[in-house]
Formats: structure tokens, sequence, C-alpha cells
């Protein structure tokens, strides 16, 4: 019974079926090991600069310098958003594997701490990885996208079972 002041949530129905969601989320883990942690080189420049193991921890500023005097604005702009395109099915598949992840800030800030978390391990790539802060930003805009994504396909969900119920 659900009535005004109630502490309990209502729980809301599931917008895939469990073992797509922990299918999906297995693959997920394991892209996302293989695309950040793995000791593959993916752009070849990175080994050119002689200091690139030193982080980058000014946010935002590396991105407005590449896009205006950089000879790659597509490169950075494509680099921003496969940041956000990597984090988006955590966002999305979160919520739906752990109920208690069903706030939008926890689950932002999950992908914060995960993004956080795989950047400062890419510190024992030198060379081959370098950590961004732009990158946790990007991850975490990533996030917060696919929880987003999620709520919208969970309300569309509801309504459709509200829908079939009232056809009957």
């Amino acid at each position: 019974m659900s009535y005004p002041g109630n502490w309990r949530r209502r729980r809301r129905p599931p917008v895939l079926p469990a073992w797509a969601v922990r299918g999906a989320a297995l693959a997920y883990a394991a892209v996302l090991v293989v695309v950040t942690l793995a000791p593959i080189r993916w752009r070849s420049d990175l080994g050119r600069y002689r200091n690139n193991w030193k982080p980058q921890l000014v946010p935002v500023w590396n991105m407005v310098v590449n896009l205006r005097d950089g000879d790659r604005p597509l490169a950075t702009l494509a680099g921003a958003a496969g940041n956000v395109a990597l984090f988006m099915p955590l966002g999305f598949l979160l919520p739906m594997l752990a109920p208690a992840f069903d706030r939008f800030w926890r689950t932002v800030a999950t992908g914060f701490a995960l993004s956080s978390l795989i950047e400062l391990s890419q510190v024992a790539f030198p060379g081959i990885r370098r950590p961004n802060v732009n990158d946790v930003l990007m991850n975490t805009l990533g996030a917060a996208v696919g929880y987003l994504l999620y709520r919208l396909a969970a309300r569309a969900s509801s309504g459709r079972r509200r829908a079939e119920r009232a056809a009957y």
C-alpha cells in the first residue's frame, strides 16, 4: 500500500529482462577493461612526446586549445564523444543491476569514481596511456546521459504496461 509520506519507494518495473541486463553488463565490463586498461597504443602520436607520462590535470583547457589551434580538431571531438559514449552503458545498466543506484546522483558519482580509478591506473602505462582530467569529465557526462536514457526507457516501459492493462 502506498500513501503520501510512505518512506518506501515503489519498485519500478524492469526495462529489460534480468538475463539481458546481466549479459550486457558482462560484455560492457570486458570492453571497458580492454579499451581503458589494456596496454594498447590507440593513438600512435602519444609515443612521440618525451614528457607524455605527465597527466593532463587542467580541465577543458587542453580540449579548447586542440580545437582552436590543433591540427586535428575532429580527432579531439571524436575523443570527447568516445569518452561520453564509453560510459553511457554504465549509466543505463547500473540502475537495473543494483536498484540502490536508481538515483541520478548515485549513478553519476559511481561513473565519476570508476573513471577516476581508471585514469589513475593509466599512470602505470607511460607513453601508452595518459591520465587526463577531461576523460573523467566526459566519462561522468556519459554516465549521466546513460542514466537519463534509462529513465526514459523506464518511463516508456511503464507507460506501455499501463496501456496494455487498460486494454484488457
